[in-house]
Parts: C-alpha cells; sequence; structure tokens
C-alpha cells in the first residue's frame, strides 16, 4: 500500500475550486437565453424574428415563449372566432331542445349523486383510507385525516344530491 501524499493537498483544494468556479461560469454562459421570441410580418411582407414585440404595423405571426419565462403571467392568445349556433327554426324545436338539454342536466346530475353516495358509504365503511402515491403505491391517512375525508365526502352527497339527510 502506498502512503498518501499530503504535502500538496492546500494547493489541490485550491485549484479543485478554481475548476467548479470555472465549469460554472461555463455552465452560466451556455445556458439559452431566456427572452421570448416573435415572429412578425412587416408592411412590405418579410418575416421578422425578434427578442422585443413587433411594431404597431407588423402582423404578429407567434410568440415562442423562451427558456425559464413564466407562462402563467402570459395572456393566452386571442381565439379563433366560432360559427354560433344556428336558432332553432321554430319555437316548438326551441322547447324540444330546451327539454333534450333538461333530461341530460338531471341525468349527469343523476350520475354525480350516485357516484357521491358510493364514494361515502365506501368512506363510512372502511377502517383505512387510503390515497395512491406518485408510483401507484398507497398511502395510509391518519385518523384525522380519513374523518376529514368521510366529512367531505358527506358534504358532497349533500350538495350534489340535494338531501342533507340521505
Amino acid at each position: 500500500m502506498r502512503p498518501i501524499d499530503t504535502s500538496d493537498t492546500p494547493g489541490r483544494q485550491v485549484r479543485a475550486l478554481w475548476l467548479a468556479a470555472g465549469l460554472a461560469t461555463l455552465l452560466a454562459a451556455a445556458m439559452p437565453a431566456a427572452a421570448d421570441v416573435y415572429k412578425w410580418l412587416d408592411p412590405q411582407g418579410h418575416t421578422h424574428y425578434s427578442d422585443r414585440p413587433p411594431p404597431a404595423d407588423a402582423k404578429l405571426l407567434s410568440v415562442e415563449p423562451g427558456a425559464g419565462t413564466h407562462h402563467a403571467e402570459r395572456a393566452p392568445p386571442p381565439a379563433a372566432p366560432t360559427a354560433a349556433a344556428p336558432a332553432p327554426a321554430s319555437a316548438a324545436d326551441a322547447a324540444r331542445l330546451k327539454q333534450q338539454v333538461d333530461a341530460d342536466v338531471a341525468s349527469t346530475r343523476a350520475a354525480q349523486c350516485k357516484a357521491a353516495q358510493e364514494r361515502y358509504q365506501n368512506y363510512v365503511g372502511s377502517r383505512r383510507i387510503f390515497k395512491e402515491g406518485a408510483n401507484q403505491e398507497r398511502i395510509y391517512l391518519s385518523d384525522a385525516e380519513a374523518e376529514t375525508e368521510r366529512l367531505n365526502a358527506r358534504r358532497a352527497v349533500a350538495e350534489l344530491c340535494g338531501d342533507a339527510e340521505r
């Protein structure tokens, strides 16, 4: 076994520190720009790319978000105009459509009520309640958390079924 040479250890540490600082500087310089890229047409029809919004007389074609920009702060692009639904031909057609919509709404509410009741009965009948984790593993709730889930399920039944005593 070879003995360890400790005579140059401080010099090695300084070199390692300088090397790490140099690598960090290189990595920071290699990062992509965080600015948005605007693509727009000038009045003569020429396409331009810029990190600044186009002038008022230009037509904006797209905005490509840059790395690190927060997309939640940006307003969504304007929606394309949609065609309006055709008006019913007569009052009888309008009444028939309204009945169909009302029936669909009632059916959906009944299904939501039934699902809420089943969830509540499952929570009440279960000794332990769990939720799935990120890797589909079971994460068991504490007694207090399980009681909160049961109360929330009961509130959902009252809200969706319209009957607080069910």
